[in-house]
Protein backbone atom coordinates (compact mmCIF):
# COMPACT_ATOMS: atom_id res chain seq x y z
CA UNK A 1 0.00 0.00 0.00
CA UNK A 2 2.83 2.42 0.58
CA UNK A 3 4.03 2.13 -2.92
CA UNK A 4 0.84 2.79 -4.25
CA UNK A 5 0.36 5.68 -1.80
CA UNK A 6 3.61 7.22 -3.23
CA UNK A 7 2.21 6.92 -7.00
CA UNK A 8 -0.70 8.29 -5.75
CA UNK A 9 1.06 11.14 -4.51
CA UNK A 10 3.62 11.70 -7.40
CA UNK A 11 0.62 11.61 -9.82
CA UNK A 12 -1.29 14.65 -8.10
CA UNK A 13 1.61 16.67 -8.00
CA UNK A 14 2.41 16.27 -11.57
CA UNK A 15 -1.55 16.94 -12.06
CA UNK A 16 -1.11 19.42 -10.28
CA UNK A 17 1.80 21.51 -12.17
CA UNK A 18 -0.31 20.35 -15.16
CA UNK A 19 -3.85 21.81 -14.66
CA UNK A 20 -4.46 24.63 -12.90
CA UNK A 21 -7.62 24.14 -11.83
CA UNK A 22 -8.32 24.35 -8.13
CA UNK A 23 -9.43 20.76 -7.72
CA UNK A 24 -6.03 19.29 -8.85
CA UNK A 25 -4.77 21.48 -5.65
CA UNK A 26 -7.04 20.10 -3.53
CA UNK A 27 -6.37 16.61 -4.86
CA UNK A 28 -2.70 17.32 -4.05
CA UNK A 29 -3.37 18.55 -0.44
CA UNK A 30 -5.64 16.20 0.47
CA UNK A 31 -3.41 13.26 -0.50
CA UNK A 32 -0.36 14.81 1.45
CA UNK A 33 -2.34 15.63 4.49
CA UNK A 34 -3.97 11.83 4.35
CA UNK A 35 -0.79 10.31 6.41
CA UNK A 36 -1.11 12.86 9.33
CA UNK A 37 -4.45 12.18 9.58
CA UNK A 38 -4.54 8.35 9.45
CA UNK A 39 -1.25 9.03 12.21
CA UNK A 40 -3.08 11.26 14.86
CA UNK A 41 -6.65 8.78 14.28
CA UNK A 42 -4.21 5.75 14.60
CA UNK A 43 -2.33 7.45 17.99
CA UNK A 44 -5.99 8.26 19.69
CA UNK A 45 -7.02 4.47 18.25
CA UNK A 46 -3.74 2.90 20.07
CA UNK A 47 -5.43 4.17 23.50
CA UNK A 48 -8.62 2.84 23.29
CA UNK A 49 -8.43 0.11 21.96
CA UNK A 50 -7.96 -3.36 24.88
CA UNK A 51 -7.21 -7.06 23.76
CA UNK A 52 -7.42 -9.71 26.67
CA UNK A 53 -8.29 -13.64 27.52
CA UNK A 54 -12.23 -13.84 27.98
CA UNK A 55 -12.75 -16.64 30.55
CA UNK A 56 -10.68 -18.31 32.86
CA UNK A 57 -8.60 -21.67 33.23
CA UNK A 58 -9.91 -24.76 31.04
CA UNK A 59 -9.41 -28.54 31.21
CA UNK A 60 -9.80 -30.87 27.98
CA UNK A 61 -8.56 -34.21 27.22
CA UNK A 62 -5.45 -35.19 24.80
CA UNK A 63 -6.26 -34.64 21.08
CA UNK A 64 -9.29 -32.70 22.24
CA UNK A 65 -10.00 -29.08 20.87
CA UNK A 66 -10.78 -26.47 23.49
CA UNK A 67 -11.93 -22.77 22.28
CA UNK A 68 -10.06 -20.17 23.23
CA UNK A 69 -11.71 -16.55 23.40
CA UNK A 70 -10.48 -13.74 22.87
CA UNK A 71 -11.98 -10.40 23.55
CA UNK A 72 -11.48 -7.04 21.21
CA UNK A 73 -12.89 -3.61 22.34
CA UNK A 74 -12.86 -0.74 20.22
CA UNK A 75 -13.97 2.33 22.36
CA UNK A 76 -13.38 4.69 19.34
CA UNK A 77 -15.94 6.29 17.31
CA UNK A 78 -14.62 5.11 14.12
CA UNK A 79 -13.17 1.45 12.93
CA UNK A 80 -9.98 -0.39 13.19
CA UNK A 81 -9.18 -1.53 9.23
CA UNK A 82 -6.14 -3.72 11.07
CA UNK A 83 -5.66 -5.45 14.25
CA UNK A 84 -2.90 -8.07 14.57
CA UNK A 85 -2.46 -10.22 17.70
CA UNK A 86 0.22 -12.35 18.44
CA UNK A 87 -0.14 -15.16 20.87
CA UNK A 88 2.58 -17.46 22.66
CA UNK A 89 1.51 -20.72 23.71
CA UNK A 90 3.68 -23.53 25.27
CA UNK A 91 3.50 -26.92 27.36
CA UNK A 92 5.22 -26.28 30.52
CA UNK A 93 6.83 -29.49 30.37
CA UNK A 94 8.59 -29.37 27.16
CA UNK A 95 8.42 -25.43 27.27
CA UNK A 96 8.87 -25.72 23.54
CA UNK A 97 7.03 -22.25 22.33
CA UNK A 98 4.63 -21.69 18.97
CA UNK A 99 3.10 -18.16 17.88
CA UNK A 100 -0.13 -17.74 16.68
CA UNK A 101 -1.00 -14.22 14.74
CA UNK A 102 -4.57 -13.08 14.07
CA UNK A 103 -5.73 -10.16 12.26
CA UNK A 104 -8.96 -8.45 12.32
CA UNK A 105 -10.82 -5.50 11.39
CA UNK A 106 -12.35 -3.36 14.76
CA UNK A 107 -16.14 -1.91 14.48
CA UNK A 108 -16.52 1.37 16.00
CA UNK A 109 -17.83 1.13 20.05
CA UNK A 110 -17.77 -2.53 19.81
CA UNK A 111 -16.71 -5.27 21.56
CA UNK A 112 -16.37 -8.24 19.57
CA UNK A 113 -14.83 -11.53 20.42
CA UNK A 114 -12.64 -13.64 18.53
CA UNK A 115 -12.31 -17.46 18.83
CA UNK A 116 -9.74 -20.00 17.90
CA UNK A 117 -9.22 -23.82 18.85
CA UNK A 118 -6.23 -25.49 20.32
CA UNK A 119 -5.35 -28.50 21.21
CA UNK A 120 -2.42 -30.68 22.52
CA UNK A 121 -1.18 -34.14 21.92
CA UNK A 122 0.74 -34.52 25.40
CA UNK A 123 -0.59 -34.17 28.59
CA UNK A 124 0.27 -31.05 30.99
CA UNK A 125 -0.36 -27.46 31.27
CA UNK A 126 -0.63 -25.16 28.18
CA UNK A 127 0.05 -21.71 28.74
CA UNK A 128 -1.18 -18.73 26.62
CA UNK A 129 -0.21 -15.42 26.81
CA UNK A 130 -0.99 -12.04 24.61
CA UNK A 131 2.73 -11.08 23.69
CA UNK A 132 2.28 -8.15 20.99
CA UNK A 133 -0.80 -6.16 19.60
CA UNK A 134 -0.72 -3.66 16.64
CA UNK A 135 -3.13 -2.18 14.68
CA UNK A 136 -2.58 -0.17 11.44
CA UNK A 137 -4.33 2.15 9.00
CA UNK A 138 -6.60 1.13 6.25
CA UNK A 139 -3.62 2.32 3.75
CA UNK A 140 -0.97 0.28 6.15
CA UNK A 141 1.03 3.21 6.25
CA UNK A 142 1.82 3.07 9.89
CA UNK A 143 1.82 0.63 12.43
CA UNK A 144 1.61 1.09 16.20
CA UNK A 145 1.65 -0.94 19.38
CA UNK A 146 -1.17 -0.60 21.54
CA UNK A 147 -0.11 1.51 24.49
CA UNK A 148 1.12 -0.14 27.86
CA UNK A 149 2.96 -3.46 27.97
CA UNK A 150 0.43 -6.66 26.90
CA UNK A 151 1.44 -8.11 30.48
CA UNK A 152 0.24 -5.51 32.46
CA UNK A 153 -3.25 -5.63 30.97
CA UNK A 154 -5.54 -7.75 32.69
CA UNK A 155 -6.66 -11.32 31.75
CA UNK A 156 -3.82 -11.16 29.13
CA UNK A 157 -2.48 -14.49 30.01
CA UNK A 158 -4.90 -17.37 30.39
CA UNK A 159 -4.23 -21.36 30.71
CA UNK A 160 -5.54 -24.60 29.58
CA UNK A 161 -4.93 -28.18 31.24
CA UNK A 162 -4.72 -31.53 29.16
CA UNK A 163 -5.75 -34.88 31.25
CA UNK A 164 -6.06 -38.20 30.10
CA UNK A 165 -9.28 -39.76 29.62
CA UNK A 166 -10.72 -42.09 31.82
CA UNK A 167 -8.45 -45.18 31.18
CA UNK A 168 -10.67 -48.98 31.48
CA UNK A 169 -8.84 -51.39 34.15
CA UNK A 170 -10.24 -54.35 35.67
CA UNK A 171 -7.60 -55.23 38.20
CA UNK A 172 -7.84 -57.30 41.28
CA UNK A 173 -7.80 -55.13 44.33
CA UNK A 174 -5.97 -57.33 47.52
CA UNK A 175 -7.68 -56.63 51.00
CA UNK A 176 -5.18 -55.14 53.77
CA UNK A 177 -7.70 -54.64 56.21
CA UNK A 178 -6.54 -57.42 58.29
CA UNK A 179 -2.53 -56.67 58.63
CA UNK A 180 -2.94 -54.39 61.79
CA UNK A 181 -2.85 -51.11 59.90
CA UNK A 182 -3.58 -47.92 62.16
CA UNK A 183 -6.26 -45.61 61.17
CA UNK A 184 -8.84 -43.18 62.88
CA UNK A 185 -11.08 -42.62 59.77
CA UNK A 186 -14.01 -45.12 59.12
CA UNK A 187 -15.75 -45.51 55.36
CA UNK A 188 -19.26 -42.97 55.39
CA UNK A 189 -20.69 -46.03 52.85
CA UNK A 190 -19.89 -49.73 53.67
CA UNK A 191 -20.25 -51.05 57.19
CA UNK A 192 -17.77 -53.27 58.82
CA UNK A 193 -16.70 -55.02 62.05
CA UNK A 194 -14.83 -52.48 64.51
CA UNK A 195 -16.89 -52.24 67.23
CA UNK A 196 -15.17 -48.98 68.36
CA UNK A 197 -17.60 -46.98 66.14
CA UNK A 198 -21.20 -47.42 64.74
CA UNK A 199 -22.22 -46.91 61.27
CA UNK A 200 -26.09 -47.23 61.56
CA UNK A 201 -28.82 -48.45 63.92
CA UNK A 202 -31.65 -50.60 62.25
CA UNK A 203 -34.68 -52.94 63.19
CA UNK A 204 -33.71 -56.16 63.46
CA UNK A 205 -34.12 -58.68 60.77
CA UNK A 206 -33.30 -62.04 60.48
CA UNK A 207 -29.73 -62.86 60.43
CA UNK A 208 -28.44 -59.79 62.36
CA UNK A 209 -25.97 -60.64 65.30
CA UNK A 210 -27.44 -61.04 69.05
CA UNK A 211 -24.84 -59.67 70.37
CA UNK A 212 -25.24 -56.34 68.14
CA UNK A 213 -28.30 -55.56 69.58
CA UNK A 214 -28.76 -52.27 71.16
CA UNK A 215 -30.51 -52.81 74.39
CA UNK A 216 -30.54 -49.10 75.88
CA UNK A 217 -31.95 -47.87 72.39
CA UNK A 218 -34.46 -50.93 72.32
CA UNK A 219 -36.26 -50.53 75.64
CA UNK A 220 -36.53 -47.15 74.87
CA UNK A 221 -38.10 -47.63 71.25
CA UNK A 222 -40.08 -50.88 72.75
CA UNK A 223 -38.52 -52.65 69.12
CA UNK A 224 -35.28 -54.55 68.98
CA UNK A 225 -32.77 -52.13 67.22
CA UNK A 226 -29.57 -53.28 65.93
CA UNK A 227 -26.22 -51.85 65.83
CA UNK A 228 -23.97 -51.96 62.30
CA UNK A 229 -20.07 -51.73 63.40
CA UNK A 230 -18.57 -49.47 60.54
CA UNK A 231 -15.31 -49.97 58.01
CA UNK A 232 -11.76 -48.75 59.22
CA UNK A 233 -10.16 -46.80 56.42
CA UNK A 234 -6.51 -47.29 56.29
CA UNK A 235 -4.48 -45.82 53.67
CA UNK A 236 -3.47 -49.53 52.70
CA UNK A 237 -2.09 -48.44 49.54
CA UNK A 238 0.53 -45.80 48.80
CA UNK A 239 1.12 -44.54 45.80
CA UNK A 240 4.98 -42.63 44.67
CA UNK A 241 5.07 -41.35 41.59
CA UNK A 242 9.04 -40.26 40.20
CA UNK A 243 8.60 -37.61 37.92
CA UNK A 244 12.56 -38.35 37.53
CA UNK A 245 13.06 -38.03 33.47
CA UNK A 246 15.60 -36.58 31.62
CA UNK A 247 14.74 -34.16 28.93
CA UNK A 248 17.34 -35.23 26.44
CA UNK A 249 15.92 -38.71 25.43
CA UNK A 250 14.15 -39.31 22.78
CA UNK A 251 10.40 -39.20 23.30
CA UNK A 252 10.30 -37.88 26.83
CA UNK A 253 7.11 -35.99 26.11
CA UNK A 254 5.90 -39.39 25.72
CA UNK A 255 7.10 -41.33 28.62
CA UNK A 256 6.10 -38.35 31.05
CA UNK A 257 2.34 -39.01 29.42
CA UNK A 258 2.46 -42.82 30.02
CA UNK A 259 3.66 -41.89 33.50
CA UNK A 260 0.77 -39.80 33.83
CA UNK A 261 -1.37 -42.42 32.06
CA UNK A 262 -0.64 -45.38 34.96
CA UNK A 263 -0.91 -42.77 38.00
CA UNK A 264 -4.31 -41.74 36.71
CA UNK A 265 -5.62 -45.05 35.38
CA UNK A 266 -4.93 -47.40 38.92
CA UNK A 267 -5.74 -43.38 40.95
CA UNK A 268 -9.46 -43.93 39.22
CA UNK A 269 -9.98 -47.66 39.31
CA UNK A 270 -8.91 -47.23 43.04
CA UNK A 271 -11.40 -44.41 43.66
CA UNK A 272 -13.79 -46.00 41.28
CA UNK A 273 -14.18 -48.81 43.87
CA UNK A 274 -14.22 -46.95 47.26
CA UNK A 275 -10.53 -47.50 48.14
CA UNK A 276 -8.67 -44.95 49.79
CA UNK A 277 -5.01 -44.27 48.89
CA UNK A 278 -2.16 -42.17 49.60
CA UNK A 279 -0.41 -40.80 46.47
CA UNK A 280 2.76 -38.53 46.85
CA UNK A 281 5.01 -36.90 44.38
CA UNK A 282 7.53 -34.29 44.30
CA UNK A 283 6.92 -30.79 43.15
CA UNK A 284 9.64 -28.64 41.53
CA UNK A 285 8.06 -25.69 42.09
CA UNK A 286 7.99 -25.41 45.96
CA UNK A 287 10.53 -28.10 46.35
CA UNK A 288 9.10 -30.30 48.66
CA UNK A 289 6.50 -33.49 48.54
CA UNK A 290 3.11 -33.43 48.43
CA UNK A 291 0.72 -36.05 49.88
CA UNK A 292 -2.93 -36.19 48.94
CA UNK A 293 -5.36 -38.83 50.19
CA UNK A 294 -7.82 -39.87 47.05
CA UNK A 295 -11.04 -41.11 48.77
CA UNK A 296 -13.38 -40.71 45.93
CA UNK A 297 -13.40 -40.07 42.16
CA UNK A 298 -13.12 -35.94 42.91
CA UNK A 299 -10.00 -36.34 44.65
CA UNK A 300 -8.63 -38.23 41.67
CA UNK A 301 -9.51 -35.81 38.99
CA UNK A 302 -7.98 -33.23 41.01
CA UNK A 303 -5.00 -34.79 42.31
CA UNK A 304 -3.95 -35.23 38.08
CA UNK A 305 -4.50 -31.67 37.74
CA UNK A 306 -2.01 -30.69 40.65
CA UNK A 307 0.46 -33.56 38.89
CA UNK A 308 0.64 -32.30 36.08
CA UNK A 309 2.19 -28.73 37.19
CA UNK A 310 4.69 -30.22 39.62
CA UNK A 311 6.97 -30.08 36.68
CA UNK A 312 10.29 -32.81 35.76
CA UNK A 313 13.42 -33.22 37.48
CA UNK A 314 16.17 -35.40 36.89
CA UNK A 315 19.20 -37.01 39.45
CA UNK A 316 18.06 -37.86 42.77
CA UNK A 317 14.60 -39.83 43.49
CA UNK A 318 13.05 -36.75 45.93
CA UNK A 319 9.50 -37.71 46.62
CA UNK A 320 10.61 -41.34 48.02
CA UNK A 321 13.52 -39.99 49.84
CA UNK A 322 11.55 -36.95 51.44
CA UNK A 323 9.10 -39.48 52.61
CA UNK A 324 11.48 -41.89 54.14
CA UNK A 325 12.74 -39.05 56.13
CA UNK A 326 9.84 -37.57 57.05
CA UNK A 327 7.85 -38.06 60.36
CA UNK A 328 4.61 -38.81 58.69
CA UNK A 329 5.30 -41.69 57.00
CA UNK A 330 3.50 -44.98 57.96
CA UNK A 331 3.36 -48.50 56.98
CA UNK A 332 1.14 -49.65 54.14
CA UNK A 333 -0.04 -53.14 52.80
CA UNK A 334 1.51 -52.04 49.29
CA UNK A 335 3.74 -49.24 48.36
CA UNK A 336 3.74 -49.13 44.37
CA UNK A 337 6.29 -47.12 42.76
CA UNK A 338 5.92 -45.29 38.85
CA UNK A 339 9.62 -44.33 37.12
CA UNK A 340 10.56 -44.18 33.70
CA UNK A 341 14.07 -45.15 34.91
CA UNK A 342 14.75 -48.42 37.39
CA UNK A 343 17.14 -48.12 40.36
CA UNK A 344 17.33 -50.98 42.74
CA UNK A 345 18.75 -49.01 45.25
CA UNK A 346 15.18 -47.48 45.52
CA UNK A 347 13.14 -51.29 46.33
CA UNK A 348 16.38 -51.42 48.91
CA UNK A 349 15.54 -47.78 50.76
CA UNK A 350 11.89 -48.56 50.96
CA UNK A 351 12.55 -52.03 52.17
CA UNK A 352 15.31 -50.72 54.98
CA UNK A 353 12.75 -48.07 55.70
CA UNK A 354 9.75 -50.33 56.11
CA UNK A 355 7.35 -48.93 54.16
CA UNK A 356 5.25 -51.73 53.38
CA UNK A 357 4.67 -54.94 53.74
CA UNK A 358 4.44 -55.54 49.67
CA UNK A 359 5.98 -52.97 47.13
CA UNK A 360 5.42 -52.92 43.25
CA UNK A 361 7.84 -50.86 40.90
CA UNK A 362 5.79 -49.88 37.86
CA UNK A 363 8.44 -49.29 34.91
CA UNK A 364 7.28 -46.80 32.04
CA UNK A 365 9.92 -47.31 28.88
CA UNK A 366 9.08 -47.72 25.57
CA UNK A 367 8.17 -50.91 23.49
CA UNK A 368 11.63 -51.15 21.80
CA UNK A 369 13.64 -50.49 25.31
CA UNK A 370 15.04 -53.20 27.07
CA UNK A 371 12.28 -55.57 28.31
CA UNK A 372 14.09 -58.51 30.34
CA UNK A 373 13.02 -59.49 33.08
CA UNK A 374 14.52 -57.76 35.96
CA UNK A 375 14.92 -59.99 39.43
CA UNK A 376 14.63 -57.80 42.28
CA UNK A 377 14.66 -59.19 45.64
CA UNK A 378 12.37 -56.41 47.19
CA UNK A 379 9.84 -55.33 44.69
CA UNK A 380 7.68 -56.73 41.66
CA UNK A 381 8.61 -55.17 38.80
CA UNK A 382 5.90 -54.33 36.19
CA UNK A 383 7.17 -53.68 32.90
CA UNK A 384 4.68 -50.52 31.75
CA UNK A 385 4.98 -50.09 27.36
CA UNK A 386 4.17 -45.85 27.33
CA UNK A 387 2.15 -46.75 23.79
CA UNK A 388 -0.33 -49.20 25.97
CA UNK A 389 0.27 -48.27 29.35
CA UNK A 390 -3.31 -50.22 30.59
CA UNK A 391 -2.73 -53.50 28.53
CA UNK A 392 0.19 -53.16 30.86
CA UNK A 393 -1.09 -53.46 33.97
CA UNK A 394 -3.88 -55.68 33.43
CA UNK A 395 -2.40 -58.66 35.81
CA UNK A 396 -0.69 -56.35 38.70
CA UNK A 397 -3.07 -57.12 41.71
CA UNK A 398 -3.45 -53.89 43.27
Amino acid sequence: MLVIYIILLIASLLFYILYIESFSFYLFAFLVALPIILFIMLRRASKRVKVSFAGGQRVCVRGGHIPVVIRCENRCRYPISNLLIEIEHYNTVDSIKDTVKICTPLYPKEVQFLTMHLSSLHYGTIKLSITRCRISDMLKLFKMKLKGPAKNVPYSETSFTVIPNIIPIENSIANYSEMGLETDEYSKDHKGDDPSEIFDIHEYQEGDKINRIHWKLSAKQDTTMVKDYSLPIANSIIMVVDMNIDRKQNDFMGIYDAVVETVSAVTQYLSENKTVHKVIWYDTITGENISMTIKDEEDSRLLISMLLRSGLYSGEHPALLNYVNSQDRFKCGHLMYFSANYDESVTSLMNDADLAFRYSYLLIHGSDDDNRTIADEFAEVVHVDLNNAPESIRDLCL
